[in-house]
């Protein structure tokens, strides 16, 4: 080449780059200015070569003004770059290199070609991984933690590697997040913009590590999109991380060892000896329990303890001889679980409540076993950590005792639908008023722990219906208390059943994916950056829903999971109205954008399914552009786009859904002898007579029945359920008062009608109470919960009145009869009183 036309040449490239800069960033539409650098959390040795994080605004830089420090990695589509990767590349790191060249092409057009390096004959280059590359420049690698990266120039090329399994894979998601503008927003859509010019500053050195060493939210059961999907938000757990969900590929996934993640005693006891019920737990009954999940051990056995300590080091073995066997390179687990079984039979021996005295809480007990059995285990495994928790009666903080330093205390704080009296309100952030309580637990935890977890929960398991609320801000909030906690491993439950969604909850995945890297971040940046692409030109709209449903929220005082639909002052005309028409305008924007319109359109499914079943009192007040047979329409359609978009829970999940929106369809009115009173009426999806009675009762289709369908007991059932050669009862109880009934009714035989059709009768009158139940049949095989009765918002609680409609048939009540033997329910009505003594 001339040196004229070398001059030529160089002239045109700096005018093409020079245009690029200026206009790179007018072309393309960016959803958000990102945040800068991740919280460094990890060991800073490992990147002693590598210069500190520059600031914010240069990071999060896509161009820059300095024409000679740029690395144009694509110009018109076209690239000058390769992804190189190492000799010795895992299959992370490959899969790694294909996602970076997959989405490079499909924001820039330009086709970056994979290669080894090895082979590698050019000047620039993306050097994924561990390269020589890297180590030639003193960058240490091999030191790094699991999921610790790092990005930075090398002169004209570029270093995006990470430690093993899955540094180098988070190190490409992060870079393809904050250089590129890729934003994976559910499982089934993903934010691509256009970029044909892509030039990064070359000055760039930004390194991260996850602030949360555990990061899960069981919504769905993992299956491949959704893993890959969560993989790309950097959530390394999946299923309770009791499997491994993620193969080589994706870098494995955090898992516990055998056998389980939670509530594993009862494994521990397979094999105890039969002569030794000293093993098991004494209850306050006076017996032992065995083995099997209802079965608990005696915690200050030394025996006990002995064969724990064995059996574990045998799981430690079997894991590491299996993952050997296969081959796969997967890392050893190196969490076990030693949670207690998930019930109360807790041993009151003398050893063990002496534990509980001695510690000033039953917590106390619990440490001491696990403490034992972590320093026994730490001799031959340092690097094994135990997994215990802090939960329902072991959840109080003990004194004079700390766990071990290779012990994890996972907090799981249950929300106040399953106590007495309400402890945590699970709808709302742990920064609320009403959690002052359980906050106050977590911080004393976090005093004497020198690592805490949590196993948490995002929605209210006492509800049939899926209530409409949205904890995004209070979400925020628990997230940097969590990791101001020292909090290092984070499970959340938020299982979809069904069709039962809450209000944004992909918008709560995605901000909790974001906090768990890294709580410093500012919120309210990651809320916009998802609405924005995610809603489009609807976002303002969707935005201004869910602070009015966060603003309607905090209106109502008391715990959201511990006032009923009915007596929440959201749900009033005024909510239903405006919350229709904010979807009404976001509708409206999103005309012809059929993907972003089912966005828009699953919001309604929570306020939909709730307005219906409030119709009767809020009807008066709506003014709505359509029929209640086109909302039922429209539900049904969201019903479906749900299982379509989640995959629902199963066969069971989805009839159970169909009976909700077939009683919603069809809701019977007010028996006449009941008209003129403030009632709550239990019937179809609302009547759950297995609540409290375990799956005895069957729910059967009987014609005569109110809502169509009645829970029964029959003479084809074992023990006592099946036995009818007893008077009939039913009443009201409250396991947390004494006397443990409150009402108990036998019917006299010349009561019993010889129709064998449904009757009313009174079971007893009450006053609400969150521990309340009723029950029927001598066997208590039929009973409910009657926390629809409870609020706690108010100072007073109401008293009741409680019908139970009735059926008996057969021999044994009617005297000649040609039925079965059947004792069936199909509704209860509760008659409210108001404050009478």
């Amino acid at each position: 080449m001339s040196i004229r036309a070398a001059w030529i040449m160089t002239v045109f490239t700096l005018c093409c780059i020079s245009h690029v800069l200026s206009s790179s960033q007018k072309s393309v539409r960016q959803p958000v200015r990102m945040k800068g650098a991740h919280v460094w959390t990890g060991d800073l040795a490992a990147f002693s070569k590598i210069p500190a994080t520059r600031p914010s605004a240069r990071i999060a830089s896509t161009a820059t003004s300095d024409k000679e420090k740029s690395l144009p990695l694509a110009i018109r589509g076209r690239s000058a770059y390769m992804i190189v990767v190492g000799a010795m590349a895992t299959e992370a790191e490959k899969f790694a290199a294909s996602e970076l060249a997959q989405y490079l092409r499909k924001c820039t057009g330009a086709t970056l070609p994979i290669v080894p390096e090895a082979n590698f004959r050019g000047t620039r280059a993306i050097y994924l991984g561990q390269t020589r590359y890297a180590a030639a420049r003193g960058i240490a690698l091999t030191g790094l933690a699991p999921e610790q990266w790092a990005i930075r120039d090398a002169g004209d090329s570029l270093i995006i590697a990470g430690g093993r399994p899955r540094g180098t894979l988070y190190a490409v998601y992060a870079f393809l997040e904050r250089f590129v503008g890729v934003r994976w927003l559910d499982a089934n859509t993903e934010y691509t913009p256009e970029k044909q010019n892509l030039l990064l500053p070359s000055d760039i050195s930004v390194r991260g590590m996850p602030a949360f060493a555990r990061r899960e939210v069981l919504m769905v059961t993992p299956k491949p999109k959704q893993t890959l999907f969560q993989v790309r938000r950097r959530m390394n757990s999946f299923g309770n991380a009791a499997v491994p969900a993620a193969g080589p590929e994706l870098g494995y996934s955090f898992r516990f060892g055998s056998p389980y993640s939670t509530h594993t005693h009862h494994f521990y006891t397979e094999n105890f000896p039969v002569d030794k019920p000293e093993y098991f737990a004494l209850t306050e009954k006076g017996v032992r329990t065995g083995p099997g999940t209802e079965g608990q051990v005696c915690l200050s056995n030394p025996e006990v303890r002995r064969l724990f300590a064995a059996r574990l080091r045998e799981y430690i073995r079997q894991d590491r001889e299996e993952i050997q066997k296969a081959g796969s390179g997967e890392p050893f687990p190196t969490v076990y679980s030693l949670v207690p079984n998930d019930n109360l039979n807790k041993c009151v021996c003398s050893g063990c409540l002496h534990l509980a005295r001695k510690y000033g809480a039953y917590s106390g007990a619990v440490l001491d076993f696990i403490n034992d059995i972590a320093q026994d285990i730490a001799r031959d495994h340092p690097e094994i950590w135990i997994a215990t928790a802090a939960y329902t009666y072991y959840l109080d903080l003990p004194r004079d005792i700390r766990p071990s330093d290779n012990v994890i205390v996972y907090m799981a704080q249950l929300g106040s639908e399953f106590k007495s009296l309400p402890i945590r309100d699970t709808l709302r952030g742990m920064l609320h008023p009403v959690n002052r309580k359980p906050r106050r637990v977590l911080e004393e935890w976090a005093q004497i722990s020198k690592t805490l977890g949590t196993h948490d929960y995002w929605t209210a398991w006492n509800q049939t219906y899926q209530w409409p609320h949205a904890n995004i801000h209070g979400l925020a909030q628990t997230i940097k208390l969590y990791h101001r906690c020292g909090m290092k491993h984070y499970f959340v439950e938020d299982e979809l059943f069904g069709a039962r969604l809450h209000n944004f909850i992909d918008l709560q995945f995605y901000l909790a994916s974001r906090l768990l890297l890294d709580p410093g971040q500012n919120e309210e940046r990651i809320i916009a950056e998802f609405m924005e692409p995610y809603y489009g030109r609807a976002a303002p709209a969707m935005r201004r829903l869910l602070d009015y449903i966060e603003k309607r929220q905090d209106e109502q005082p008391g715990s959201l999971a511990s006032v009923p639909p009915w007596a929440r002052r959201t749900f009033d005309g005024a909510f239903f109205q405006k919350t229709d028409a904010l979807l009404r305008e976001a509708e409206r924007q999103l005309a012809g954008d059929s993907i972003r319109m089912a966005h828009v359109r699953q919001e309604r499914l929570s306020l939909d399914e709730t307005m219906l079943y409030l119709w009767n009192s809020i009807n008066g007040s709506l003014i709505l552009p359509y029929r209640r047979e086109q909302l039922l329409e429209r539900l049904q359609q969201n019903y479906d786009a749900a299982y379509r978009k989640y995959g629902g829970w199963g066969e069971t999940r989805r009839k159970e859904d169909e009976a909700r929106l077939a009683f919603l369809r069809s809701m019977p009115s007010i028996p006449p002898s009941f008209r003129g009173k403030k009632v709550l009426d239990l019937c179809g999806s609302d009547l759950n007579l297995r609540q409290a009675g375990g799956n005895i009762a069957l729910l059967v289709k009987d014609p005569l029945a109110t809502a169509g369908t009645a829970y029964v007991l029959d003479a084809s059932m074992d023990g006592a359920a099946g036995r009818h050669d007893v008077l009939p009862e039913f009443g009201l109880s409250d396991a947390t008062q004494q006397p443990k009934f409150l009402t108990r009714k036998k019917m006299d035989r010349e009561e019993i009608p010889k129709d064998e059709q449904y009757h009313f009768y009174l079971a007893g009158r009450m006053k609400a109470a969150p521990g309340m139940s009723f029950y029927a049949h001598h066997s208590w095989g039929l009973a409910q919960q009657l926390t629809i009765a409870y609020n706690e918002s108010v100072p007073q609680q109401h008293t009741y009145d409680a019908y139970v409609h009735l059926k008996l048939e057969g021999p044994a009540y009617v005297p000649g009869s040609v039925k079965p033997n059947a004792f069936s329910i199909d509704r209860l009505i509760l008659v409210d009183i108001g404050l009478a003594k």
